[in-house]
């Protein structure tokens, strides 16, 4: 869902940019043309770019933006502005961002990651270098267009390492890695890159992230630790609360967290992901956690995920989905035989299923609501 008016605020932010156009798909774009509407997009993507750009320059005051869905259904969530800059500017200063940067928007502008690119780029001076949100989007990039920062989403970081030119992360300065957590394989090869590769946690309702954890480079982190400014804690679930002057309230969230410092959390997962089978409460992340360590060191490569389905006597029943109609029984196999080192019975899965190909939201996050159904039993393991 594309932002929409509820008011404007009278400000020329034009008259502070240092641009005056930004460069998409391989041609330049004019602000002016762009605000009077003079200039068609081309693609969906460029539709709400120019959308949003054209209300922000405008001053608009509100913005309503979807959620994505990965947790349950998507919502509309509305932001303010003075929210959405507090954010970008938190984000400038941790990263040391600054006007003679070159930022490459490359991920969905239709919600609030892509959203925040643009915002944290017309709010430090950066310059805007656009491109559809395409599995590789490095490729896409002059070699005379230099890029200082951007955002990916895992499954780009994924196409670029596997592609044949995965150096081009080297060209760029600082990588902010968002809308899932990165697998291993990822974080592994991404030790081999100069570039500073953050995970990002966050929510719409947080207008983008509030927390980043270096996962690669030799300062590499463990945890998450907050930008300026924004103060954690937990509730009486053990879930982790934020509180931040720019936004209105405190958000209560449904992650699972440990607090280390006052700055510094590990997320564990999330609560309503939680599996009650036979009175133990089992959860799916920890589970996923270890098995992928072990699938990784087996190079046993298909996508996964922990589930539970109905049983008589349990209630819930642990399952392991894996996706793809083939793969190395034998490589599987040996890996669950390492697993039963690391987790309890309790948490072992009891069965195996399969599925052709995962389903995805729209920001590419596995859509474990829509896959399970399609899930197609194995057999029973062990």
């Amino acid at each position: 869902m594309t932002s929409a008016l509820s008011g404007k605020t009278q400000v020329g932010p034009l008259d502070q940019y240092p641009f005056s156009s930004l460069w998409i798909n391989g041609r330049l774009v004019s602000f002016e043309k762009l605000t009077g509407q003079n200039e068609n997009p081309r693609t969906l993507f460029e539709q709400t770019t120019f959308q949003f750009i054209r209300e922000w320059l405008s001053g608009v005051d509100s913005f309503e933006m979807t959620t994505s869905g990965s947790t349950g259904l998507p919502k509309v969530i509305s932001l303010n502005r003075t929210a959405m800059v507090a954010s970008a500017l938190q984000t400038s200063a941790r990263l040391g961002l600054s006007k003679s940067d070159r930022a490459l928007v490359c991920i969905d502008t239709r919600y609030i990651g892509g959203k925040m690119m643009l915002v944290r780029c017309l709010t430090t001076g950066m310059h805007i270098t656009a491109v559809d949100p395409v599995a590789n989007p490095l490729v896409k990039i002059p070699v005379d267009k230099s890029v200082e920062f951007t955002a990916l989403v895992p499954y780009q970081i994924s196409a670029v390492l596997e592609s044949k030119h995965p150096h081009l992360l080297n060209n760029i300065d600082k990588i902010l890695i968002g809308g899932a957590a990165q697998g291993l394989k990822n974080q592994e090869q991404l030790q081999r890159f100069q570039c500073a590769c953050y995970e990002t946690y966050g929510m719409t309702e947080t207008a983008s992230h509030i927390a980043l954890r270096l996962v690669n480079t030799r300062l590499k982190q463990p945890y998450f630790q907050t930008l300026p400014n924004i103060k954690i804690s937990t509730d009486n679930r053990g879930c982790l609360v934020i509180t931040a002057a720019y936004l209105p309230a405190a958000v209560v969230t449904n992650d699972l967290v440990q607090i280390i410092e006052p700055d510094k959390f590990i997320w564990l997962g999330r609560l309503d992901s939680v599996i009650n089978s036979g009175g133990i409460k089992v959860m799916p992340e920890k589970v996923e956690n270890a098995l992928e360590k072990i699938f990784y060191n087996c190079r046993f490569h298909n996508r996964f995920f922990i589930a539970a389905s109905a049983d008589e006597k349990l209630g819930n029943k642990i399952i392991l989905v894996i996706e793809g109609v083939q793969f190395s029984s034998e490589r599987l196999m040996e890996s669950l035989n390492q697993l039963k080192k690391f987790i309890s019975p309790f948490e072992f899965p009891k069965e195996l299923y399969y599925v052709p190909e995962f389903a995805m939201t729209q920001s590419q996050k596995i859509d474990r609501n829509q896959t399970l159904p399609e899930a197609i039993f194995v057999s029973s393991l062990f």
